[in-house]
């Protein structure tokens, strides 16, 4: 009789330990979720994914290894991962593998060179097709882009692994620029973000909008500075590329970064490429200058749509102090230019780490809404939309003196105050902390 009462109490006792659980996890959240948005759909959103992360969730086990698992795609995107990889990769606690998705859903050009990237890099990968990670059991799976629908396959998506018991991290691979209706859905409310178990964003500027805008309240996100940073600040030994050091002869060079030419509803927010156009036209102005320009891998995919292509490409094939580069890594280039024209694009914000002359190429009758912090570092550079302003940024400042260095500096250590070189390692310790805490 003692025993069975025993038992009794002992399975009451558990009874009341997993109720006690349910409400602090689940239930308690869920009301409190009820009592800020009427949304159905959010709320929905929200319980999913409350239930994947706390009911499905692959138990981490005391002393093993970490299992993590980075799903690579774009090239142009290794620097937001190359300091978390290498930190994870090289610590013995933990099984880090590469895997790559190539495949071609929606997005055809930024994956095409994935493979060939990480064989030039030395990295060993396989190709997710390949791979069971129902077998395998990643505790943690990161992921490249945020654009679920035409870059993966649905197995791959984030609520998908989020219910497969993966805890999934996403890094923007760029930074998070745009503040429109669209871009927030990108950022705050996609497939992706809602289902992270952590995101580390550029900015702690920018984890108020997480929690301001994310379905399920923010609390996933993190700050250590951005991988890409530490790439920056730790190539030393940077130089441009031989055959561009040979055809600049010891002239200044000017790095000129175009984004493909890009609408935001329907509206144009990179300068006109007419204005493009005539610039390349007058670079014979500027002989004892040198050019680097860089399109981003879709610009001529664009550009067709805008002005004739075949004529822009033959006026810079043309001129004698131009050169234009392709590659995926463009890290040296960046650092070894000593001025930058810039439109909208990530580097902007990269560039701000040489502290060198920055101007910003904008549209001349739209400015895109930008998220605060980038705002905050935009507004600190010079500003042209048209051909005749960036002749003036050549005539005033790289031939002339950088009025505007002090404020840009001190902005872009108010905005990014973690660029040490060591984010990449602060987040692998963010991710072994939080499992080990569970």
């Amino acid at each position: 009789m003692k025993i069975f009462k025993k038992t009794i109490a002992r399975t009451r006792k558990r009874i009341v330990a997993k109720t006690n659980k349910f409400r602090k996890y689940f239930l308690f959240p869920a009301v409190q979720q009820i009592n800020v948005t009427r949304n159905r759909t959010i709320f929905t959103e929200y319980v999913t994914v409350k239930m994947s992360h706390k009911m499905f969730q692959i138990k981490y086990k005391p002393k093993e290894k970490v299992r993590i698992v980075f799903i690579f795609q774009a090239a142009s995107f290794w620097p937001s991962w190359e300091s978390v990889w290498e930190a994870c990769s090289k610590d013995d606690r933990f099984d880090a593998r590469m895997y790559v998705c190539d495949d071609i859903i929606r997005e055809k050009t930024q994956f095409n060179t994935a493979r060939q990237f990480l064989d030039e890099k030395g990295i060993e990968y396989t190709h997710i097709s390949n791979v069971n990670l129902s077998e395998l059991k990643p505790h943690v799976v990161v992921l490249h882009t945020p654009y679920d629908g035409g870059h993966r396959p649905k197995y791959l998506h984030g609520n998908r692994l989020s219910a497969d018991g993966y805890r999934v991290v996403y890094i923007p691979y760029g930074i998070e620029i745009s503040d429109t209706g669209g871009a927030r859905n990108d950022h705050f409310t996609g497939t992706v973000t809602p289902n992270t178990w952590r995101l580390y964003t550029f900015s702690p500027e920018m984890i108020k909008d997480y929690k301001r805008f994310s379905p399920t309240g923010g609390d996933m996100v993190r700050s250590y500075g951005h991988p890409k940073f530490d790439g920056l600040v730790k190539n030393k030994n940077h130089s441009l590329p031989d055959e561009i050091q040979q055809l600049a002869n010891g002239r200044k060079v000017v790095l000129w970064k175009v984004h493909f030419p890009k609408r935001v509803g329907g509206k144009l927010i990179t300068p006109s490429m007419h204005e493009y156009q005539k610039f390349a036209q007058s670079l014979s102005k500027y002989d004892d200058l040198f050019f680097v320009f860089m399109p981003h891998p879709k610009f001529y995919e664009v550009l067709g749509k805008f002005i004739n292509k075949q004529k822009f490409q033959q006026t810079l094939d043309d001129a004698e102090n131009i050169f234009q580069f392709f590659g995926d890594d463009y890290r040296d280039v960046l650092l070894s230019c000593d001025y930058y024209m810039i439109d909208r694009s990530a580097i902007m914000i990269e560039a701000g780490i040489t502290g060198k002359p920055i101007v910003y190429l904008k549209n001349h009758s739209y400015s895109e809404p930008m998220t605060a912090p980038v705002q905050k570092i935009v507004d600190s550079y010079y500003q042209a939309s048209d051909c005749a302003g960036m002749e003036k940024f050549i005539n005033d400042v790289v031939y002339g003196q950088d009025d505007l260095k002090e404020n840009r500096d001190a902005v872009f250590n108010e905005v990014l105050p973690n660029c040490d070189g060591n984010s990449g390692e602060r987040i692998k310790e963010d991710i072994y902390n939080s499992l080990t805490s569970e």
